[in-house]
């Protein structure tokens, strides 16, 4: 992945998708009148942010694999997340808090074409092009009473290879629920059979105890109401790029930040957050980056996961973050972070739902995806040879994502930050640690 940005933005204007078909798909069975959602406080915390994940299957995996296949699958599959193919409307109170009508709009559907091979897309570290393998549509496109909340796209490439992409209104749920959605069609495909655990998904229970509202601060960003356009709109231009760190380099760098520890053995997630954090320090001259967040699983994925169950907090460091070891950092992460997902739920009720938010980037934000289930998706037994997840409608602050890399093997680095950071971040990680 060491092609530069110029080359791959050079390719990407070559317009290499093309040949798009748009349909949609609902639930098989008709849900029954009347039957309504209603997102948690913490998910319309969520709800300019949206999630981009990639697959990217062999030409042995797909071979065979028709549209017909894909849409009969995923029919059987909204029986069970029938909430997904609704759409968003506002309650008749004062408060107009948005809620999802199961109407079966369904979930949009794009077939494409790419000129390029899967070697060649992968070859390129930025991710202009893999965003074009995703069909992001921001909710409110034109209104959002008709705005799907997921779109899915199915790209052939020109070795026979297919990727799929999936384009998630994180006001649904997290990355883990999103990849469980996708894991469980896959398993639909390959076997006609559904995963044990496809049940109709049920609302959470409203988080209950004594109330002491507080600020949240400095976990989100409050904004402008955004009204029915669910789209932040930033002060610089942000982009993505993603990076892999094999199994062997990342044992050294295991090795040599857990060595400053004595006995303490530090996890690769810390390790590696605490590494950009010091990073982005040394690059942020003028304010450094003392207080971050990091959003971390709060437990595996089952039939009664919904929304956003993710757990986050924030960390600040007492230190000048561009002089500190990384190993400091990276204990602080892992002993310091104050949980304020309370917090968060409290001030957005309190606020009245007047206000809206974002979280990622609001301050630099880490967001801990080792965990997630990317590689477990199979089709004809073949699971993904790339997987990765992006993000939409982060703030200025900037996100990172530490991912499985492929075959579980070593890690996937998502970076979005502004444009004029991208450059000096790689410089400096190739410089200190080799890697990028």
């Amino acid at each position: 992945m060491s092609t530069s940005i110029h080359a791959v933005e050079n390719k990407v204007h070559e317009n290499p998708v093309y040949d798009l078909k748009l349909s949609s798909v609902g639930p098989a069975n008709v849900t029954e009148s009347g039957v309504t959602y209603e997102p948690t406080n913490v998910d319309l915390a969520m709800k300019l942010h949206y999630l981009l994940g990639l697959y990217f299957f062999p030409k042995e995996a797909v071979e065979g694999l028709t549209i017909f296949n894909i849409k009969e699958q995923m029919f059987t599959l909204f029986n069970s997340f029938n909430i997904y193919c609704g759409r968003f409307r506002r309650s008749d109170e004062s408060s107009r808090r948005p809620y999802i009508k199961c109407n079966d709009g369904g979930v949009r559907i794009i077939e494409a074409k790419c000129k390029y091979t899967i070697d060649e897309c992968l070859e390129m570290g930025d991710c202009s092009l893999h965003k074009l393998l995703v069909h992001y549509q921001v909710l409110g496109t034109p209104e959002l009473a008709i705005s799907p909340p997921i779109l899915i796209q199915f790209t052939w490439f020109k070795c026979g290879g297919m990727s799929i992409g999936l384009s998630w209104a994180h006001v649904l749920g997290d990355a883990f629920l999103a990849s469980h959605l996708i894991n469980s069609w896959g398993q639909l495909v390959s076997t006609g059979h559904p995963p044990h655990n496809l049940q109709k998904l049920e609302p959470k229970t409203k988080m209950e105890g004594k109330r002491s509202f507080v600020d949240l601060q400095p976990l989100s960003k409050r904004v402008d109401p955004v009204g029915d356009y669910w789209k932040y709109v930033n002060n610089c231009n942000m982009i993505t790029f993603c990076f892999q760190i094999n199994a062997a380099k990342l044992e050294n760098i295991l090795l040599k930040i857990n060595g400053q520890c004595g006995t303490r053995k530090v996890p690769t997630f810390e390790c590696l957050s605490a590494i950009i954090w010091k990073t982005l320090a040394k690059i942020r001259t003028e304010v450094e980056p003392q207080v971050v967040t990091v959003c971390r699983n709060c437990y595996k994925v089952n039939n009664s996961h919904s929304g956003n169950n993710q757990i986050f907090g924030t960390v600040k460091a007492e230190c000048q973050v561009k002089d500190a070891n990384p190993s400091d950092l990276a204990g602080l992460m892992l002993d310091q972070t104050t949980h304020e997902k309370c917090q968060m739920d409290q001030v957005i009720e309190k606020d009245g739902y007047l206000s809206d938010f974002v979280v990622y980037g609001a301050n630099l934000t880490f967001l801990d995806l080792e965990e997630s289930e990317i590689y477990e998706m199979e089709l004809k037994g073949h699971k993904p040879v790339f997987a990765n997840y992006m993000v939409e409608g982060v703030a200025d602050s900037g996100l990172v994502l530490v991912l499985p890399g492929p075959s579980n093997k070593g890690r996937t680095v998502t970076v979005i930050l502004p444009e004029n950071e991208i450059l000096q971040l790689r410089a400096e990680l190739e410089k200190e640690w080799c890697i990028v």
